[in-house]
């Protein structure tokens, strides 16, 4: 299965809605800004090759732009910006990843900054396994 490279959050619901319906998919939020250097890094170092990848689970990457004041449209009904989605979870910096339950809300503490090259694809793998866990019991749970 080839994963697209990462999503505009006006995509959020359908992308979350293909997690749900999927067995192997992991979805995660990135908080960047088209201002952040260390956001181009992180996506082509780190999130690009593991979306890419075929190691499962699949990894899809919704990106919440700070910069643009367009309303996104939450499962919740809710509509908010990039900017105070990332708040209301107490996300100010970028980049900051963060894998996203059914509703958008975080699953796990954020991984923010990027700092650590070395450590970071340990991290993100350690975000994803717990993910996984969220949709499998999601799964199980369903008929």
């Amino acid at each position: 299965m080839t994963t697209p490279p990462a999503t505009s959050a006006s995509a959020l619901i359908a992308t979350l809605q293909r997690a749900q319906q999927a067995r192997n998919l992991v979805v995660a939020g990135m908080l960047t800004s088209h201002r952040c250097p260390w956001c181009v890094a992180l996506r082509k170092e780190q999130l690009d090759p593991r979306m890419r990848t075929s190691q499962a689970p699949q990894l899809m990457v919704v990106e919440f732009d700070v910069d643009d004041t367009a309303p996104i449209q939450f499962p919740d009904g809710k509509q908010r910006t990039a900017r105070a989605w990332g708040e209301a979870y107490g996300m100010t910096l970028t980049p900051t990843v963060t894998m996203l339950d059914r509703m958008a809300k975080p699953l796990a503490p954020p991984l923010v900054g990027y700092g650590s090259r070395d450590f970071y694809g340990a991290y993100l793998e350690e975000q994803i396994r717990i993910a996984h866990g969220y949709w499998q019991s999601r799964h199980n749970d369903t008929p």
